[in-house]
């Protein structure tokens, strides 16, 4: 008997993606009719955590499947070890295909001496990495964006350069219309030739390529809707007079939260940690305006995933495909006083997307607390192949099963101060966060405040539930570590 084909995966990935904009998850607001589609096929879990709430770490831990303290990825600004064992390379070593389209962010984006990075606008500016496509932390092709908004450059740049050398970029609308200050309004950039659509096409193009016999994993990265926020004007157009609802925000909350949190109110703390700080004037007009691009680019993003699948259920290959959809973290966009990202570990930044689906995969929504270092083993263990012992997540439970691990780890450093170095875990009802330079911390009922709201660390009568959760963090501490480091040779 001929052993069952191989599974080919199928990765789409979002920046700067809150898991609560999603029409699947709850928001009235969302046009994300494929995404939600794809979540009624598959598994929609609806508490899946980021590993920080900035790219680079998150990403890391995502393509490694371990924590911030085994890959030491601990910020922006710091490559990924080319020691770490990526999903990719397992993959690949399995026999697999490996091709990436679009963001990836394991190297850096700004220059610096002796620039090495693959993805440095400086060197991609200078066209010196035109003609290099790969190999890269276990893809064998790659066609890179590097950064964001109608500034994106790699791969995408030049090929926009070339094939509309005379597009006049920047906002067609009056002055009055958009909002400089917070590089929000509608780009002149035809949809054709944005990032989002370039990504998708390349896609397509990988999926109508010869088969070479080998299965494929294959993964499909948007730089949206990460700011700035310039939507293709017809996408923008979609939500004019939308009135979204107020965020997350409550009068002075942040005044009994540790002390990151009240130095974002009233400077910017968090220069190169992504900037999340108070902006006075995000409101009204401005916040309305900033949402409605927001998903005006989450609508792009959702209509080229669904020319990805529709290509590949032509191809006839979606019945063996495992697809997932995710992003790598949030934006406060206003919730709790604040705009951007920023090493806090807030809901708004952590909680992501995850939807999980194809054969083998159940129908349902699991609830259980998972992190994104648990998708590498999940891919894994659904492809019938080995998990490397250097890998520290699990596999996700399905609708209705026991969760494998009863929390998400989280954990931030910040280039600008250690104080506002910190550990979390997200629990199924609680979330703890422990800052040790200021010994101070969080604690949050989150069946009686789901936002986040009321911080009860110091409250008297949850000494004993922070007590439990203080030593419930101190061993995922540790257990964070890493196990098994990537090991060359034996001394």
């Amino acid at each position: 008997m001929m052993p069952p084909p191989k599974k080919n995966v199928l990765i789409f990935c979002t920046d700067q993606l809150r898991a609560d904009f999603l029409g699947c998850m709850g928001n009235p607001a969302a046009r994300t009719p494929h995404l939600d589609a794809l979540a009624a096929l598959g598994t929609l879990h609806t508490r899946h955590y980021a590993s920080n709430p900035v790219c680079m770490p998150s990403r890391a831990s995502f393509v490694t499947g371990r924590t911030i303290l085994a890959h030491r990825v601990l910020d922006n600004g710091i490559f990924l070890p080319e020691t770490e064992l990526t999903m990719p390379e397992v993959f690949r070593r399995n026999g697999w295909r490996t091709a990436s389209f679009g963001k990836l962010h394991f190297q850096t984006y700004k220059p610096f001496a002796g620039d090495n990075s693959h993805e440095s606008r400086e060197r991609w500016e200078s066209r010196e990495l035109a003609d290099w496509h790969g190999p890269y932390y276990g893809f064998e092709e790659v066609r890179l964006t590097v950064g964001h908004g109608e500034g994106c450059g790699g791969h995408y740049g030049l090929w926009r350069k070339e094939k509309f050398p005379d597009l006049k970029l920047g906002s067609g609308q009056a002055d009055g219309e958009k909002f400089p200050e917070f590089d929000a309004y509608k780009s002149n950039l035809p949809p054709a030739a944005h990032h989002s659509t370039w990504t998708a096409d390349r896609a397509i193009e990988f999926l109508d390529a010869p088969d070479d016999g080998r299965p494929f994993f294959l993964n499909v990265s948007f730089p949206d809707p990460h700011h700035p926020f310039t939507p293709p004007a017809p996408y923008g157009d979609r939500f004019d007079g939308v009135d979204f609802p107020p965020p997350h925000a409550v009068p002075e909350e942040n005044d009994a939260k540790p002390k990151p949190y009240r130095d974002a109110m009233t400077r910017n703390p968090f220069p190169t940690d992504g900037g999340a700080r108070h902006f006075p004037a995000f409101q009204g007009a401005v916040r309305n305006r900033v949402l409605a691009n927001t998903h005006g680019m989450l609508s792009l993003i959702d209509e080229n995933i669904g020319r990805v699948l529709a290509k590949l259920e032509a191809t006839g290959r979606a019945q063996n495909t495992v697809i997932v959809f995710t992003s790598d973290h949030g934006d406060f966009l206003g919730d709790h006083h604040f705009l951007y990202k920023a090493q806090l570990p807030c809901r708004s930044l952590l909680h992501i997307p995850l939807i999980v689906a194809g054969p083998d995969i159940p129908a349902g929504q699991s609830d259980a607390p998972g992190s994104n270092i648990d998708v590498m083993p999940t891919l894994l263990a659904a492809c019938g192949l080995e998990i490397p012992a250097t890998v520290q997540g699990v596999v996700l439970p399905g609708p209705g099963e026991a969760p494998r691990r009863d929390h998400a780890f989280e954990a931030g450093w910040s280039k600008a101060s250690r104080e506002y170095h910190h550990f979390s875990i997200y629990m199924r009802d609680w979330r703890i966060s422990y800052f040790p330079h200021l010994a101070d911390g969080e604690l949050y009922d989150l069946q009686a405040d789901p936002w986040e709201h009321r911080n009860l660390f110091h409250s008297p009568a949850h000494a004993a539930t922070r007590a439990a959760l203080i030593e419930e963090l101190l061993q995922a501490v540790g257990r964070a570590e890493p196990t098994m480091p990537p090991i060359l040779t034996d001394w």
